[in-house]
């Protein structure tokens, strides 16, 4: 069952001053329950902008998004944000926690806006931290720990309220080979174990190997779509493929690790 879906979605940018850019081209994509996607592309090929519209950040120009059979593109503004607060996770690449707060303090954020009970809170903080491997940390303050630590804070934070969607942009980004392993397998272990939804966009090839499927974006439209068989390493090269099939920027491709 599909819970997020894109229905001939265009996002055209610009102005009657300026030259209308199209950065999504009658984007389609459906996601089903339990699926861990990738979204690559070289930059400016819309993959951000694909994000922000699913997230609800953004609005189509043309076209609609179903969420568990809803149309959120008519939802009013506050619906959407109580849509997006409830429903929906968000992992960054700079991690969004707040430095003037503990990192238990950061993950309980989403609850502590719903005014969900304290006894609540405080078992579901510990449930998740145990899961994510980060109990003694709690305490701590964002500086006083590791960039991998933060992001699976992040990652804490993000599945709190148990949304039916994690979006995660670039969550490996600022992170060294060791811990960009760490978080992927992180998020791996909640899709496999946990069935936690998530669609992950990414310009490295290695975290978009831990994917089940990753599509490719080129001018706003899907390039092609992969699938990962039993073999992470073959998925791997394969995805490396694709990239040089895609062209862009060599730089637009993070150091390679396997």
């Amino acid at each position: 069952m599909a819970i997020l879906q894109a229905n001939s979605v265009t996002k055209i940018y610009g102005s009657n001053k300026s030259v209308p850019h199209k950065a999504l081209d009658n984007f389609s994509l459906s996601i089903e329950k339990g699926e861990f996607v990738g979204v690559m592309g070289p930059s400016g090929s819309g993959k951000t902008t694909l994000l922000n519209i699913l997230a609800t950040i953004d609005a189509p120009t043309t076209g609609e998004i179903i969420a568990e059979g809803t149309n959120i593109t008519s939802l009013s503004r506050k619906e959407l944000a109580l849509f997006r607060r409830r429903k929906l996770g968000f992992v960054f690449q700079d991690f969004n926690l707040l430095d003037t707060l503990t990192i238990g303090e950061n993950i309980i954020l989403p609850l502590t806006l719903d005014r969900v009970p304290v006894s609540e809170i405080e078992q579901r903080l510990l449930t998740v931290a145990q899961k994510l491997g980060i109990e003694t940390i709690l305490h701590k303050r964002t500086y006083e720990v590791s960039g991998g630590q933060q992001q699976r804070a992040a990652i804490a934070r993000a599945i709190i309220h148990e949304p039916m969607l994690i979006f995660a942009d670039e969550p490996t980004g600022n992170l060294d080979s060791k811990s960009a392993k760490d978080v992927m397998e992180t998020l791996t272990t909640l899709n496999q174990k946990h069935h936690v939804s998530i669609m992950m966009v990414t310009h490295d090839p290695f975290a978009a190997s831990y994917c089940e499927r990753v599509l490719f974006i080129k001018d706003g439209k899907l390039f092609t779509e992969i699938r990962k068989g039993s073999n992470r390493q073959a998925f791997f090269q394969d995805i490396l493929d694709v990239l040089s099939l895609l062209g862009g920027d060599v730089n637009d491709i993070s150091t390679i690790r396997v």
